[in-house]
Parts: structure tokens; sequence; C-alpha cells
């Protein structure tokens, strides 16, 4: 007899900032593997009209700049994948945001959520990596 695994995500509409959405955006091109080619290659241009800059600096300046400049690379490429397309032109900021999870008829809440209720699943976490920098002045530090 086999395992089936039946699970639905508990959803809430959100409508997120801009700041926010354009932040998740980037995130998801950051870790998205066939965008990287256009991100280095963006970085690498950031970095040779800037020699002078400190890599902070690039940094910053191709988080700003990368997004326009991805779109436009990608509608040139008459070869580029339905993925490419759908991450350099269809931004929303109406968010689906999942508030829980059901696993085969076990709920896993978010820590917001957990924290309301009176049955806790504490100890499910994910970890992430970013490429951000924080400041000096920065006391809300997080590892990953």
């Amino acid at each position: 007899m086999g395992f089936m695994l039946t699970h639905r995500s508990i959803e809430a509409n959100l409508e997120k900032s801009r700041s926010e959405v354009l932040q998740a955006h980037l995130y998801i091109l950051n870790n998205t593997d066939e965008v990287i080619p256009y991100i280095d290659a963006h970085k690498a241009i950031v970095k040779a009209n800037n020699p002078r800059q400190l890599e902070k600096w690039i940094l910053m300046q191709h988080n700003i700049t990368f997004m326009p400049s991805f779109k436009d690379e990608v509608l040139k490429d008459s070869t580029a994948s339905e993925t490419l397309t759908r991450l350099a032109t269809r931004l929303k900021f109406d968010v689906n945001s999942c508030t829980g999870y059901e696993v085969n008829n076990c709920i896993f809440y978010t820590k917001s959520m957990d924290e309301k209720s009176t049955v806790q699943n504490f100890g499910i976490t994910l970890e992430a990596e970013s490429m951000q920098f924080s400041t000096s002045k920065d006391t809300n530090l997080v590892v990953g």
C-alpha cells in the first residue's frame, strides 16, 4: 500500500506595499537558476560602469536597476522561456499569503497565527539565504 500525501494551503489575499513586493520579487529572481546569468551580466555592467565603487554600492545599485534591465533583456530575447517572461513582466501587488498549511490532516500555521492559537507547533522553521547588507547600526541581525 502506497503513502498518499494530501495538502492544502490556508490563504488570505493581502495587498502589500510596492517596496515589499519589489523586495520579494528580487528575492525570487536571485533564487531562480534561469535568471542567474542575467544577474551576473547586470552586476558586471554596473561594476564596469563604476569601477571605483565598493562592492556594497555595486550590489545596492544592481538591486535598484536590475528589474527594468532584466525586463528589457527578456523582452528582446525571442527564445526566452515562459518562466523568464512571466518573471520579467507579471509583477502583481495583490499577494496570496499563507497563514497555514494542512498536510495529511495536520495543520501548520505561520508564527503569527500560531501565537494566537492554544495549540502550537513550534520548532518548524525555514532557513534562507539572501544577498543583503546590514548597516553597522543594525541591532536586529539575522544569520542566513
